[in-house]
């Protein structure tokens, strides 16, 4: 008897120590698996997690040796009027367009596949890939198949997403650099080398009125251009008539050719309206007549209460409501 009762007294003390023999190191092992560190960016992790819950790295894995990759050369970039977005451009073909491209513009008035730039020797061209809204550069519209280069600073604009396009400094400076070559190459001192961009700069500036009569008509700004420039590019200013809003406060002169309308500047008619586009449609005086063309404008155009279908020429009578954005205008012929 006495041996059961000192069996029994052994079996509780016995259940008694290893519960709290067992609980002690089970204790000791929850609190050490807390802190599971991440080998990469050194986060502590529970015991639970698979991936980091930082930098998302497998944590049953073991991290790899990175590899320096070499910078990539800088070849200019695109980038939205606002300065929200940019799209830097890579060597060779870059895509544009609304779906799987590299340069990828949700606008409803680009095409899914609207245009390509491509990057090659130095130089930045962009073409038309047959997009239905167009592609514009400076705005003057492109061709389908056309290419284009584009300088530093230019607008360039895919249906009516409108970016501009910077050049690196470095290629302008190469680029600099590759015009004076031929002009510097047999100077050999430096003297020389510093005095031949001086000899340059006064043809650029147009040293005399001969020089400035053949230099200014490419440039774009008729207010610089002088006496002789301005009776040269007269026929091409022509007054043809105007448009008037209906309240009267708004009026712009429309000339003989081709006459972009929207709210940006660069256009030849800016209506401040904000439910005008950037750029929002065109009208071409020829003869007499006026044609109106909706260019895929955010809100579109009406001509007398119908909304015009995009990229469809309509032509316009003086009677005739033209309403951009909010602002109700009519045509008067000089």
């Amino acid at each position: 008897m006495n041996q059961d009762i000192e069996k029994t007294a052994l079996g509780v003390m016995d259940i008694d120590e290893k519960t709290q023999m067992v609980s002690q190191p089970q204790s000791n092992a929850t609190q050490m698996a807390m802190n599971v560190e991440c080998p990469v960016c050194r986060t502590p992790n529970p015991p639970s997690e698979t991936y980091c819950m930082d930098c998302g790295f497998l944590m049953s894995s073991a991290p790899v040796a990175l590899v320096d990759m070499p910078e990539q050369v800088s070849v200019g970039k695109l980038v939205t009027s606002d300065g929200t977005r940019e799209f830097p451009l890579n060597p060779g073909v870059n895509t544009v367009g609304r779906e799987n491209s590299d340069v990828l513009l949700t606008h409803a008035t680009v095409s899914r596949k609207h245009a390509t730039i491509t990057v090659e020797n130095g130089k930045v061209y962009v073409e038309d890939a047959g997009s239905t809204n167009g592609t514009y550069v400076a705005g003057k519209k492109i061709g389908p198949g056309e290419k284009i280069e584009l300088e530093g600073g230019c607008e360039v604009t895919f249906g009516s997403m409108a970016l501009k396009f910077e050049a690196p400094e470095v290629e302008e400076v190469s680029g600099i650099n590759s015009r004076n070559t031929e002009d510097s190459r047999n100077i050999e001192n430096t003297e020389a080398e510093v005095s031949e961009p001086t000899v340059q700069i006064p043809e650029a500036g147009a040293e005399s009125a001969d020089e400035a009569s053949e230099a200014e008509p490419v440039v774009d700004d008729v207010e610089g251009a002088s006496a002789s420039d301005a009776a040269v590019m007269e026929p091409e200013t022509k007054d043809a008539g105007r448009l008037v809003s209906k309240d009267g406060k708004m009026s712009f002169t429309i000339t003989e050719g081709t006459n972009s309308i929207g709210r940006r500047d660069g256009n030849g008619i800016i209506i401040t309206d904000p439910y005008c586009s950037g750029r929002h449609a065109e009208i071409v005086a020829q003869d007499g007549k006026f044609t109106f063309t909706d260019i895929g404008s955010t809100n579109g155009t009406l001509v007398n209460g119908v909304k015009l279908d995009a990229n469809v020429p309509r032509e316009l009578q003086e009677s005739d409501e033209i309403t951009i954005g909010q602002t109700v205008f009519h045509i008067e012929v000089v």
